[in-house]
């Protein structure tokens, strides 16, 4: 591309004098934009005093949240009498003046320009408004030499005398608005390569300067990180512009080199880089946030390195390796011998297996200047756990929101003497499972039935495989480019099937279009999860479940997602809590500003555990009320209010939903049975059972003043043993046991002996509408796991005089949302009738492990020297971890990826196991592998986290036969329910049968049964998730905390996992990483400010008030 500077400067000195056409233009333009009196504030000129303009507008989109205006226009106003129109509808029109599109060509203004054409001005009632943006792909496409241009004009780009034509109008200048500020306002100054290679020789030298005196005088990190962020703009700006020059172009400019290399995914990283860079800006992050930064751009560094040798032969960053990256000795041998083992085996062109997965974690590391990478791969079936996940590793970067295939070879390293296979990535390919692209155009009304041997389907996977990006992103680009690439992948295609799709998208839901469904389609497609688009579809059995929208079918309950999906979740999905960049990328980031004091609260309560902040600390009363305003009456309703007390703020439905719970379990607390008395103590004296004198004393006075009982302990201080008496006791009255988790569920049914009328279930399924609550004892236990919504939720459902056991450890791993009740009932709720508190531990009789234990339970002083004199519990990381202690021993580990991860340990160890090997795609299996069953929707007898044996294994043509010693009893009846074979009892449980079968039809909507029984249903289990192994207990337990978990391993998280143990415990972990998880460890002084604040919200209430 080439930009005739000096014709367009000519150009811009010229002036053209208004006719009486004009003048009458400007006249009507006013009278036209004027209906939306507030969203724009025109500044035309009725006079030709500057040369090539007539003046400007501010824009503000909505004047009821802020009437600061959010851009300036440039325009030029012209009139005309001549209605030059084609067959078609369209007008055109001569502009006999360049000096407009020159001005703006000329970046003379950093805003952007509106040409307005008015047809028929001199006649009255007549006129019609025309109007056209001037990008920089339109004015850089006229050629000056010429003296006019003939614009065209489509009935898009009419403005009609109508408030709804000048609201179309408005929200074509907030898009405009929006890509203005980023690619418009990229220099676009024309580089040469000469220029380019000079810029990226003198910023190389600059840069590897700094990194050799940061060396020399062993600087830290983030000192030597703050020092290369101010010198990496113009570097990278270099490298992006000499990347898109090619053979036919001279120069270049920035937008075009920003868009050139978005579009490959060999470059993207480039494109990512330079957005990153700029926005960042001239700021200097703060104090130790430098280093953060940096690190993730050192990978970019590498990347363009790399590039530059091998595309141009230009050597730079030679000293890039002197960067500090504190990698430990056991990280840097681990490396090599991965590194070794890739580099032994060539990239071929082996076909990618069937298989889909999705990346769920790249990690990147480094070995003698060579980039590497460890990727975690999640099975891409709706019926797979997050247990089907497989390690694997590359050279590649492989950078994509989609499903993948992969063709992969094995090879083997040897870690401690012990050999272990992994899996080397030799080929991979975009591959979106047909049934997401359908349910896509079912969503958006179009009838298809595409599968992967149509032609269309695999030039579409070829185009994002080779160009990184996804579907959201393609329809964001110019339209030209996006006709370009449509036309490439459809030329030869003997099916057109998803282009319409594909246009819709590009019609009503890009970054240019306001359409009803626009939020939740535009997220939908960056990952086009098949999960997440049935619940968007949802289930229509009786054509009152969609909203009423024009070009979509979209499940009501979506709503709130669309209005605002900064705050509110997409249906059946946490998206406000894990996927904010994405809802940025879909609905942009128009006023999120305004809801920084929403988001500021919620990220401190979940790192601090309270919910009352003062409110300086927050924001300003005015933004605070400026945030609320932006509510409506359903969000108000569901508690997204900020609430300002005197010096305090809080988030609405966070204090309402603690208050309405203690309110409520107070009054429980409150009520008297004495006739209860004489049973309770008949029981005592009755019991053959040994009973400690805490639990005698609790079921003495159990329900006889009090409709409560609040249980709390660690673990194995016999929590379930006081219920399963309260239980017996009560044996004549219905009772109703409830859990968080199915696994829960089951540990605590089979934990309790000789129960009779009793029901049990999960709180969720019991919270549910028409669900009938009324027993007289209802039993909840692992309270900690169960969230205020929930625990609201079923308080209201149920009767006065029900009797409530509540049960849990306040001290282990919290609710994934936000549940405090638990722990301020403790707190307010403190007589003997009602709360009572087991310190003995019963799951150990070894009392140095108790007393480590209760030294990390309460955060006391003597942590460390517990860890190092008692047991000793701690030791350094090496091949000892491999030695098994006891038959039945667990490793715990924090994550799945890494060398220490689930995968890698659970190959470790299985590669002891000297039976043979089956394979089942990319899994291998052995007899007398150790498993825990997953939440797989296929069985409901063989519940998540059932242990079990693999006995024996069976490989057929098309499937495989698994025999499991499954360690709960199960009965013919209830394995014919699941569809599984009983074979015989076992010393530990039941012998079962089942098995796996391959199965690829992409297109059958009703082979649900079949896809569940296509995934395996376990995982093996020589290592589980400290997460998964909450409830369970085993004799040996060791845990492996490597340096780069430590900051993930909260106090929660590490007293769950000691407390796993019976009688071994090992900890295997550096003595750095030691110090600093306990270092991180809080006194328990969370919540406490908050207690203060509720305990006195509580006394303002009358007693007789219910909350419900």
């Amino acid at each position: 591309m080439y930009i005739d500077k000096e014709q367009i400067q000519k150009h811009v000195k010229t002036h053209s004098v208004r006719s009486n056409e004009d003048r009458s233009a400007v006249t009507i333009l006013k009278s036209f934009l004027s209906t939306k009196d507030g969203k724009i504030n025109e500044n035309f000129s009725d006079d030709d005093k500057w040369p090539n303009t007539d003046g400007t507008f501010e824009f503000v989109s909505n004047p009821s949240i802020s009437r600061a205006p959010e851009q300036n226009f440039f325009v030029q106003i012209k009139g005309t009498s001549i209605n030059n129109f084609t067959k078609d509808g369209r007008f055109k029109y001569s502009l006999q003046s360049l000096g407009f599109p020159a001005f703006i060509a000329n970046k003379s203004t950093l805003d952007p320009g509106i040409l307005f054409v008015v047809l028929n001005p001199l006649e009255k009632g007549e006129s019609r408004v025309f109007w056209k943006y001037m990008s920089l792909e339109f004015v850089y496409s006229i050629n000056y030499l010429n003296g006019s241009v003939t614009i065209d004009f489509g009935p898009e780009n009419e403005i009609k005398y109508s408030d709804e034509s000048i609201d179309e109008f408005c929200r074509k200048l907030t898009e405009i608005a929006e890509n203005h500020s980023f690619l418009t306002k990229l220099e676009d100054y024309p580089y040469s390569k000469n220029n380019i290679i000079e810029m990226i020789k003198f910023c190389n030298e600059e840069i590897t300067q700094s990194i050799e005196n940061g060396y020399i005088l062993n600087d830290s990190r983030d000192n030597l990180s703050k020092k290369l962020l101010t010198k990496l703009d113009d570097f990278c700006c270099a490298v992006l512009l000499l990347n898109s020059l090619n053979a036919k172009d001279k120069e270049t400019t920035i937008p075009i080199a920003w868009e050139t290399a978005l579009l490959d995914i060999k470059t993207k990283y480039l494109a990512n880089f330079y957005k990153g860079i700029k926005y960042r800006g001239k700021i200097i992050p703060e104090e130790g946030q430098s280093e953060r930064l940096m690190l993730k751009y050192y990978d970019f560094l590498w990347q363009i390195k790399e590039y530059l040798k091998k595309d141009y032969n230009i050597e730079v960053l030679s000293n890039l390796n002197k960067f500090p990256l504190e990698i430990d000795e056991l990280d840097d041998k681990y490396n090599k011998l991965v590194a070794q083992a890739i580099d032994s085996v060539k990239k071929s062109n082996k076909k990618p297996q069937s298989a889909r997965y999705f990346i769920q974690k790249k990690t990147t590391f480094y070995v003698k200047s060579k980039r590497y990478y460890e990727i975690t791969l999640q099975l891409a079936s709706i019926y797979a756990s997050k247990f089907n996940r497989i390690t694997v590793y590359s050279t590649e970067n492989i950078s994509t929101n989609y499903s993948i295939e992969i063709a992969y070879e094995e090879s083997e390293i040897n870690l401690w003497g012990v050999p272990i296979k992994i899996k080397l990535i030799t080929n991979w390919k975009v591959s979106i499972s047909p049934r997401c692209l359908n349910k896509l155009a079912k969503i958006l009304e179009i009838p298809t039935k595409i599968t992967s041997k149509h032609g269309e389907y695999e030039k579409l996977m070829n185009f994002l495989t080779s160009s990184g990006i996804n579907l959201l992103q393609l329809i964001d680009i110019r339209d030209s480019k996006f006709s370009e690439i449509i036309n490439n992948i459809y030329k030869d295609t003997n099916t057109n099937e998803f282009k319409k799709v594909l246009e819709k998208l590009k019609k009503y839901f890009s970054k240019t279009r306001i359409s009803d469904g626009r939020n939740v389609i535009r997220y939908a497609i960056i990952n086009l999860r098949e999960d997440t688009l049935g619940n968007i579809y949802g289930d229509d059995k009786y054509g009152q479940s969609h909203l009423n929208y024009n070009q979509v079918k979209i499940d009501r309950q979506c709503y709130p997602f669309e209005k605002n999906p900064y705050i509110s979740n997409l249906i059946k999905k946490k998206t406000s809590e894990s996927n904010f960049f994405n809802i940025i990328d879909a609905a942009g980031d128009n006023n999120l500003d305004l809801y920084k004091p929403y988001f500021k609260i919620k990220n401190l309560i979940k790192n601090t555990g309270e919910i009352y902040f003062d409110t300086s600390s927050i924001a300003s009363n005015e933004e605070i009320e400026q945030f609320n305003s932006l509510l409506d009456d359903w969000e108000n309703r569901e508690g997204y209010k900020v609430n300002i007390k005197e010096n305090q703020v809080c988030i609405d439905s966070y204090e309402k939903t603690t208050i309405n719970i203690l309110k409520k379990l107070i009054e429980f607390s409150n009520n008297s049975n004495e006739s209860r008395t004489e049973d309770n103590k008949k029981y005592l004296k009755e019991c053959l059972e040994e009973i400690d004198d805490v639990k005698k004393q609790a079921i003495k006075n159990v329900f006889v003043k009090s409709n409560i009982l609040l249980i709390y302990g660690a673990a194995g201080t016999g929590k379930t043993t006081l219920i399963n008496h309260i239980a017996r006791l009560s044996k004549n009255e219905t009772k109703l046991f409830l859990t968080k988790t199915h696994t829960s569920l089951q540990n605590l049914q089979r934990r309790l002996k000789n129960i009779e009328n009793a029901d049990f279930s999960t709180i969720d399924k019991c919270t549910r509408k028409g669900v009938n609550l009324n027993y007289n004892i209802i039993f909840i236990d692992e309270c900690t796991t169960i969230d205020n919504r929930t625990m609201e939720k079923f308080l209201s459902q149920i009767n006065q005089d029900t009797l409530l056991v509540l049960a849990g450890d306040i001290y282990q791993i919290e609710s994934i949302d936000f549940g405090n009740w638990f722990f301020y009932a403790k707190e307010i709720i403190k007589n003997k009738h009602s709360n009572v508190e087991l310190l003995s531990t019963w799951r150990t009789n070894d009392k140095k492990l108790i007393s480590l234990w209760n030294e990390v339970r309460d955060c006391k002083p003597l942590i460390t020297e517990k860890l190092v004199i008692d047991g000793p519990y701690s030791r350094d990381i090496s091949k000892n971890i491999l030695t098994k202690e006891d038959i039945d021993e667990v490793i715990l580990c924090l994550n799945y990826d890494g060398k220490f991860g689930l995968n890698n340990m659970n190959a470790y160890f299985q590669n002891a196991n000297k039976n043979k090997a089956i394979t089942w795609g990319v899994w291998n299996y052995k007899i007398d592998d150790p498993i825990l069953f997953c939440d797989t929707k296929r069985f409901y007898y063989l519940y998540n986290n059932l242990k079990g044996k693999i006995v024996n294994i069976e490989k057929l043509e098309n499937y495989i036969r698994f025999t499991i010693d499954v360690e709960i009893i199960l009965t013919k009846e209830e394995c014919e329910f699941d569809e599984i074979e009983f074979i015989d009892y076992t010393e530990k449980g039941t012998l079962i049968r089942f098995s796996v079968y391959e199965y690829n039809n992409e297109t059958d909507e009703d082979a649900e049964e079949k896809r569940k029984k296509s995934v395996v249903p376990f995982h093996l289990a020589y290592a589980v998730s400290i997460h998964k192994a909450q409830g369970l207990e085993y004799n040996s337990v060791k845990i492996i905390i490597p340096k780069n978990n430590s900051e993930e391993i909260t106090h929660g998280i590490f007293y769950t996992a000691i407390t796993r143990a019976k009688k071994n415990l090992k900890i295997f972990w550096s003595s750095e990483t030691m110090n600093d998880v306990i270092k991180n460890f809080s006194l328990n002084i969370k919540k406490r400010k908050s207690l203060k604040i509720i305990k006195s919200e509580l006394e303002k209430q009358p007693e007789y008030e219910i909350y419900f």
